[in-house]
């Protein structure tokens, strides 16, 4: 019996791996934005628990009063650091996004051209066997004769 056999199998292969990696890749950015996510609400979290320590404060000495103003600017300089790793990553999530989504288009276009051959396999293979079943049956009927 003839076995099916999809010439692009191996380009197939192929784009299975680069839509496997293109995943893989996507999960670890957002792991990573995840991780950047938790880093700037710990700082949002830790000036609020701050400023909160600060005005619950009845006396506060002029030199600890410019002491805790330093501080929470340099709190706030890494709040916007963070901000922006942040956005960056999101950036760095979409075009992973993007460079899965196109994997999985190519590789759904080859999946697809092979279900089309092989849909076209099966109907030669079905028209094959029916010309013989028909020779088959035209040979019987002249040896009956």
């Amino acid at each position: 019996m003839v076995k099916f056999n999809f010439k692009l199998e191996r380009v197939l292969n192929y784009k299975q791996t680069v839509e496997d990696y293109k995943k893989n890749k996507f999960g670890l950015v957002q792991q990573k934005l995840n991780k950047e996510e938790a880093i700037l609400n710990d700082f949002n979290e830790y000036k609020k628990m701050i400023l909160n320590e600060k005005s619950s404060a009845d006396e506060i000495k002029a030199g600890y009063l410019a002491m805790y103003n330093t501080y929470i600017n340099n709190l706030n300089l890494k709040i916007k650091q963070q901000e922006k790793k942040v956005d960056e990553t999101k950036i760095e999530l979409e075009r992973a996004k993007n460079e899965m989504i196109n994997a999985v288009k190519e590789k759904k276009m080859f999946e697809k051209l092979k279900e089309r051959e092989y849909e076209n396999f099966t109907y030669d293979l079905m028209k094959e066997e029916e010309k013989l079943n028909d020779t088959i049956v035209s040979y019987r009927t002249t040896t009956q004769q």
